[in-house]
């Protein structure tokens, strides 16, 4: 299992456990083990708290948007350096 969240943390959890989680989870994935007490089976669950993982959502939001405006500019300033580029060359052949 990979860490998917900055912010989360590795759990061994019952499914009682996970049915009742106040805490996001992210992912679950059954073990071959049981609880020695319990004996219900084990899932290895990587689970993070609703703050960190609403908090974390919009600072992701904010990334992509500031990546998308920062690929337009490229794209604008590209265009304006290859005009510019013909301009000069078109200008060197007369």
């Amino acid at each position: 299992m990979v860490k998917t969240h900055p912010q989360s943390r590795f759990s061994l959890l019952s499914l009682e456990q996970l049915r009742d989680s106040k805490d996001v989870i992210l992912q679950a994935e059954k073990t071959d083990t049981v609880f020695s007490d319990s004996k219900h089976p084990c899932y290895l669950c990587e689970v993070a708290t609703q703050l960190a993982y609403n908090s974390s959502k919009h600072t992701v939001d904010a990334l992509v948007s500031e990546i998308a405006r920062v690929n337009a500019e490229n794209r604008k300033l590209l265009t304006k350096i290859q005009r510019l580029g013909k301009e000069i060359a078109d200008d060197s052949d007369r």
